[in-house]
């Protein structure tokens, strides 16, 4: 027996250990990870422990079966509760459906949920406790992180209003505080963090029981980590001159920490980026690339790749160029794969 065949038998056979058996309800929600490619990349949460508190939703889907038909439902969860106690990963299971055309199909169907590319074969997306041999399954955590629904059919909508409607306090990663706190917490879960911690240290610096100290530390602390994780990308994105993602970013610290000092040094910030010569050039630069991606996008990837090629020739010297240009070479390279 050849070596390469030996390793092909030792391969299989470690693979058939490895097969998930199917999820019953009530148990632990398996570990995943989502840290490889990704299609609307979540901000913050990838992993399990991430989402404590929040119901997860993870889908199964591609595109040739009619499984990619479940992500319009999908989308009108996470237009409504993302963000606000829902996490969602849906999984794009295949891989003879490359990137590009994973990328294209979403962005024309304005799926904005984030898609784990390869969740079961890519080591980086891990999600094979999910994993069910060949069958798609759908699954719904709770937010005991428990199972709450495992399967096939559309029962996971139940499951997931039910949970829905257990989450009081999102963002948080529990569901009951001091009764002092409930505002502060509320505010949180509305996404309005200035507003919480405002309110936090205002108790704070009153008189509360301990527990109403520990959630109302707890509730600036889950904000202020927001802003603090932004804030370093942010740093990080000026530094490569990646203007577009700093600015979208610093517009949305402003807006969601309104009315408290984070808010009012993200808006400094912009205004001095407005202000500076070279970062307004590289900004209408993206700019064009943005409406390149929105009216070429969905075209013939081939296709796709001269556009990009060509816009990276007309805005030489400038990061939207390079960023072009590492699109194009990334799509040929899964082409030829």
């Amino acid at each position: 027996m050849t070596v390469k065949l030996m390793l092909g038998v030792l391969l299989a056979l470690w693979a058939a250990g490895l097969q998930a058996e199917a999820l019953e309800v009530g148990q632990d929600a398996p570990k995943f990870k989502a840290g490889g490619t990704l299609i609307n990349p979540p901000e913050f949460a990838r992993e399990l422990d991430d989402c404590k508190g929040d119901v997860i939703l993870i889908y199964e889907w591609h595109i040739r079966d009619g499984t990619a038909n479940g992500l319009t439902a999908i989308q009108q969860y996470w237009d409504k509760w993302g963000g606000r106690g829902l996490k969602v990963f849906t999984i794009h299971r295949l891989d003879f459906e490359k990137w590009p055309q994973v990328e294209a199909y979403c962005r024309n169907n304005k799926y904005t949920m984030p898609v784990a590319m390869g969740g079961f074969y890519d080591d980086k997306n891990e999600f094979f406790g999910y994993k069910a041999g060949k069958n798609f399954r759908t699954t719904v955590v709770g937010i005991d992180g428990k199972v709450a629904y495992y399967g096939k059919d559309d029962g996971w909508k139940a499951a997931m209003d039910a949970e829905l409607a257990k989450v009081v306090y999102p963002n948080l990663g529990k569901h009951s505080v001091a009764e002092d706190v409930e505002k502060a917490a509320g505010y949180l879960g509305e996404r309005d963090f200035g507003k919480a911690i405002n309110e936090a240290e205002k108790l704070l610096a009153g008189e509360l029981s301990e527990d109403g100290k520990a959630d109302a530390e707890l509730v600036i602390e889950r904000a202020k980590a927001i802003a603090i994780e932004r804030n370093k990308r942010i740093d990080a994105w000026i530094e490569d001159k990646r203007y577009d993602l700093a600015m979208t970013t610093l517009e949305l610290i402003k807006e969601e920490f309104k009315g408290n000092a984070l808010g009012d040094e993200a808006y400094d910030r912009i205004k001095e980026l407005k202000k500076d010569k070279a970062a307004k050039k590289e900004l209408k630069s993206f700019e064009l690339l943005d409406k390149l991606i929105a009216k070429e996008g969905g075209s013939d990837p081939l296709t796709f790749v001269n556009s990009l090629r060509t816009f990276a020739r007309t805005q030489h010297g400038f990061r939207a160029a390079e960023v072009a240009e590492s699109m194009a070479k990334n799509i040929e390279n899964v082409l030829d794969d």
